[in-house]
């Protein structure tokens, strides 16, 4: 196959074959390929219909995300990536495998090898969950909401729009800034962000901001698949009590009513971020998987 290095000029020519995520995993999202294709290395073909996408999926170690686009017979598409990586000369890998994905594989090559990374899989949760906060498990969210709504009685929620995307854009720039991590995977998903935002028209992404007194303490970043909600960017000012869970509930209440599902992405591996993704209670961990064909 002839690959080509995935450039951000690429994204109105490959969007049909993002526009069905029945997995529900962000790596299959226009965000969650294009925000990281650099990181990644990624590079595309098509071939028979079909996306192939290939990563380096960690540092020196080339892989291939499962075939997008309508195909009869998976199995010719798989074997397609084993004589790829036959004539490169590293072993079949695929990555960012679905549980289901993962059912197929097992399918078609029984004696493939996987293994999964916690810190990268994704938080899905109910939208119904995340809007309302109902119930004692979300007793502490809503406490820490009233306590924002007594503080900032003005406060207000727009959803991003031509005219307010430069602020919110410098809020991003100066959050970042100001709590820098000198993490490659943080920074260059803060990167990213801001690349979205300069670039709006081409990713077709939604977001939205939370003002106190004018102000904006808060602003996230996503895309809508089918019935999910994937969020990419969620950022809050950390000294504004209630501004990190008021941005949740509000962006689910702005862009999730009428869906089923919100994907909140990982955690990779931090500890703060994970205990504060647990608390909202996902319904499921959805885990991806490095499986291994046969040679």
């Amino acid at each position: 196959m002839d690959f080509i290095r995935l450039s951000l000029g690429d994204i109105t020519a490959l969007r049909p074959y993002f526009e069905h995520n029945d997995c529900r995993i962000c790596d299959c999202t226009i965000g969650g390929t294009f925000m990281w294709r650099d990181f990644y290395k990624t590079h595309y073909a098509i071939q028979g219909g079909l996306l192939y996408l290939k990563v380096e999926y960690l540092p020196g170690v080339i892989a291939f995300a499962p075939p997008r686009g309508d195909a009869h017979d998976r199995a010719e598409a798989y074997e397609a990536i084993r004589q790829e990586c036959r004539v490169l000369g590293v072993p079949p890998r695929v990555c960012a495998v679905s549980e289901g994905r993962l059912q197929e594989l097992l399918q078609i090559y029984p004696d493939a090898r996987y293994e999964t990374n916690r810190d990268w899989s994704d938080y899905l949760y109910r939208a119904e969950d995340l809007i309302k906060l109902a119930g004692r498990r979300y007793a502490g969210q809503r406490n820490h909401i009233n306590a924002f709504l007594r503080e900032h009685p003005d406060w207000s929620f727009e959803a991003l729009t031509s005219e307010n995307r430069a602020e919110i854009r410098d809020f991003f720039a100066s959050h970042f800034e100001e709590h820098a991590m000198g993490n490659p995977t943080y920074d260059e998903g803060n990167y990213k962000t801001l690349e979205a935002l300069d670039n709006l028209e081409l990713y077709g992404l939604l977001g939205g901001a939370l003002r106190a007194e004018g102000r904006i303490v808060g602003a996230a970043l996503g895309e809508i698949v089918g019935d999910t909600l994937f969020v990419h960017s969620e950022r809050a000012e950390k000294d504004v009590r209630g501004a990190y869970q008021m941005l949740v509930s509000q962006f689910a209440r702005a862009f999730a009513s009428n869906l089923a599902f919100i994907n909140r992405e990982e955690d990779d591996g931090v500890e703060g971020l994970r205990r504060a993704k647990l608390a909202y209670h996902p319904v499921r961990i959805l885990d991806k998987y490095l499986v291994e064909l046969p040679s």
